[in-house]
């Protein structure tokens, strides 16, 4: 015992350097974020999607695209109904106009579809991160597989029911820097706990056993994120990670002229710290659930608004430039 006692102020002073370094590294990186602009936003455009009789009195509430370039169409989106009867799949050749495919619905009892494209054996995949049994007290997020986009494989839940509490909002990313697929979602009561997740892997299949990290924790209303990467963005153009979500002030208060609104963060990391952009709500007047994309060079944003004469929900497309 006598001959471990004088290491104990040996290692302080290491102990006191590494936790310093890390604090300075914490500061670095959220600074980083601070006082980033997000994209310079034209007014949205409304998406006509004539409904199909699957969806009753749902309409589409997200979109989530990739480029495949099969069946006479370049672009295919995925989209689930805002209180999660079901999911469907929409075409289209140049982002704005929109196809929805005959067969739909793909899956009832789903919401939130985002999908990644990556090559296995030299062929291209589709994963897709989906909520099930939302508005539910105990929702999950499963991933599913498919080869055609048009059969999805439930592959294995990523997020397990969590007891009074709501898994949803998935948003499945790959990021381009590190080549790391990451999964951002909703976690809360929807009244007065709301909490952003983040488990990332080498693979889609491996965000099951992933741990999770907290992004952020507040008592109001924040849910729906969507990462993008700017490679041009951010301090000295050399990159910035974009994280939008839904915000709802004064939801549960008298003030009913409060509306859904999008507020956007930046990091110099996929999984933060996270910082707000200066210029929020980057979206306003009954807008949410931003997926964000970007396809030569150009920006494609889908987000919902409801038509509170209709009580309905419109999807719109925002386009603008990437960076540079």
């Amino acid at each position: 015992m006598q001959n471990e006692m004088p290491m104990i102020p040996t290692d302080r002073p290491i102990c006191i350097l590494i936790a310093a370094a890390a604090l300075l590294l914490a500061g670095a990186v959220s600074a980083a974020g601070a006082g980033q602009h997000y994209l310079d936003l034209p007014a949205p455009r409304k998406l006509e999607l004539p409904p199909q009789n699957w969806e009753g009195d749902q309409q589409p509430h997200t979109l989530s695209v990739v480029e495949w370039n099969r069946d006479g169409f370049r672009y295919w989106g995925w989209y689930g109904l805002n209180n999660g009867r079901g999911m469907g799949l929409a075409r289209s050749h140049d982002l704005l106009h929109w196809t929805k495919y005959e067969a739909n619905p793909l899956w009832l009892n789903a919401r939130w579809p985002s999908v990644v494209k990556l090559a296995e054996s030299g062929s291209e995949v589709l994963y897709l991160a989906i909520t099930r049994d939302y508005d539910t007290p105990s929702s999950r997020i499963v991933l599913a597989r498919s080869e055609d986009g048009i059969h999805l494989t439930e592959v294995r839940n990523l997020v397990d029911p969590v007891p009074n509490q709501r898994n949803q909002n998935p948003d499945l990313f790959h990021d381009p820097v590190s080549g790391a697929f990451y999964l951002t979602f909703y976690r809360g009561n929807d009244t007065d706990s709301f909490d952003l997740i983040s488990k990332s892997g080498p693979h889609p299949m491996r965000l099951s056993q992933a741990p999770e990290k907290r992004l952020m924790h507040t008592t109001r209303t924040v849910a729906a994120p969507n990462l993008l990467y700017a490679a041009h963005g951010g301090p000295g153009g050399r990159g910035v990670y974009f994280l939008a979500t839904e915000i709802y002030p004064g939801r549960y208060g008298e003030d009913k002229t409060k509306d859904w609104q999008v507020k956007v963060f930046a990091s110099i990391r996929p999984d933060g710290p996270f910082t707000p952009t200066t210029d929020n709500p980057v979206q306003s007047g009954g807008r949410a659930c931003l997926f964000q994309h970007e396809f030569d060079g150009k920006y494609y944003g889908y987000q919902s608004r409801i038509d509170h004469t209709r009580e309905q929900w419109d999807m719109e497309v925002l386009v603008t430039d990437m960076p540079r």
